[in-house]
């Protein structure tokens, strides 16, 4: 990669931690603790002023905001950043009227719409959503969609992969390579549940680990508590923290996500790899907020995301793969290099799989949500 393309990103999940709220949490109304604002009151929103209240991750909003599309149709976003996924849950059960474009976490989709939280989308007014690529609709119908009606659509997608010094590790083909002597203390992972009790599942012969028997939680707990006592430098809490581990050498070898390679820069030489048993594979896409009064420019900005100018917009600012198929070709070499696009479908079967949302309620036998959450917090006091 060149100097341009190994940039370190200044914003996007730079300080992104993985916080999810519990169903118990979620259904008391706990999070309205939280105080969260969006830009723009009831009273501005009631005007003409074209003024989208946008709640998502840093850099997300770059796809929407690519080419000239913003100024043609006299939009404007109010950004409200967040710094974990729970701040769109909370927000939404607030005053899900106030959010014009969310970008959820992507096992989350279903969950919301079920709540009746999110807008079905009307694809007609979304024509660029026949532009992405068939295979990754595919890989996240089963999150995005409801009874026929799409709640959210695809705008880029990623794996919690591992990630390695090229010159100061051998690169891992397993995640037991964590496990290693020669990197003990040398190690990280980030603060992300879901990802690692995908990895640490697959490693304990669990097909599909968002759905544990409770027998299979502990196992798995008892795999992180052993590598967080005896080879682990660091839980880190954010991306940003990662990276500056990274960056330092103190770390060699990591949970991380893709474009982590390039956001720490060129003095490192920082790789992806996918480990055997494979890595937690995610699809992000943007929604809307169920009550909006801004609906046909919510989904106008909607179809820009996902349109070519848009798409390379926000390859080119944060380093994340594109969905539409005529701007694949025209990405940068780099994001090309990063992201084989001629071999989608093998990146999620081989390398990656999606995952669906937890069970919310336990069948007795199936560990629920709220056992999840209560699993990691074992992990971190472990």
């Amino acid at each position: 990669m060149t100097t341009k393309e190994k940039k370190s990103t200044a914003g996007l999940i730079r300080t992104r931690s993985y916080v999810m709220p519990t169903r118990r949490g979620f259904m008391a109304g706990a999070a309205t603790t939280l105080g969260l604002g969006l830009a723009g009151g009831g009273a501005a929103r009631a005007q003409t002023t074209k003024n989208l209240n946008y709640l998502g991750w840093e850099g997300y909003d770059s796809f929407l905001e690519g080419g000239t599309f913003t100024e043609e149709m006299a939009l404007k976003l109010g950004k409200s950043y967040i710094s974990n996924s729970d701040e769109i849950i909370a927000k939404l059960r607030i005053d899900s009227s106030q959010v014009d474009l969310c970008t959820p976490y992507f096992i989350h989709d279903d969950f919301l719409a079920s709540q009746d939280l999110l807008e079905p989308l009307d694809l007609a007014k979304i024509p660029n959503f026949e532009k992405v690529d068939p295979i990754i609709r595919q890989y996240c119908e089963a999150n995005m969609s409801e009874a026929g009606l799409w709640y959210s659509v695809p705008m880029t997608y990623g794996s919690i992969c591992m990630m390695y010094n090229a010159k100061k590790a051998q690169k891992p083909t397993s995640w037991t390579d964590m496990l290693k002597e020669e990197y003990k203390g040398k190690i990280a992972i980030t603060n992300d549940y879901p990802g690692n009790f995908f990895a640490w599942g697959r490693v304990a012969g669990v097909e599909n680990p968002n759905r544990m028997t409770y027998k299979e939680l502990d196992t798995v707990v008892d795999l992180l508590i052993t590598l967080k006592k005896n080879h682990l430098r660091t839980i880190a809490s954010s991306y940003g923290e990662l990276i500056n581990l990274l960056a330092t050498e103190e770390v060699v070898m990591c949970q991380g996500w893709e474009p982590v390679s390039v956001w720490v820069g060129d003095d490192v030489d920082i790789r992806p790899a996918y480990p055997k048993e494979k890595s937690m594979g995610f699809i992000e896409g943007y929604s809307i907020g169920k009550g909006s009064s801004n609906i046909d420019a919510a989904h106008a900005a909607i179809n820009n995301g996902l349109s070519l100018e848009g798409q390379l917009a926000g390859a080119e600012a944060n380093t994340m793969p594109v969905v539409n198929i005529d701007a694949m070709p025209q990405v940068s070499d780099g994001n090309r290099a990063l992201y084989d696009y001629d071999n989608i479908e093998n990146y999620f079967t081989e390398r990656a799989t999606t995952v669906p949302m937890y069970p919310l309620e336990s069948d007795g036998v199936h560990a629920s949500w709220d056992d999840y959450q209560e699993a990691w917090e074992r992990v971190l006091k472990g």
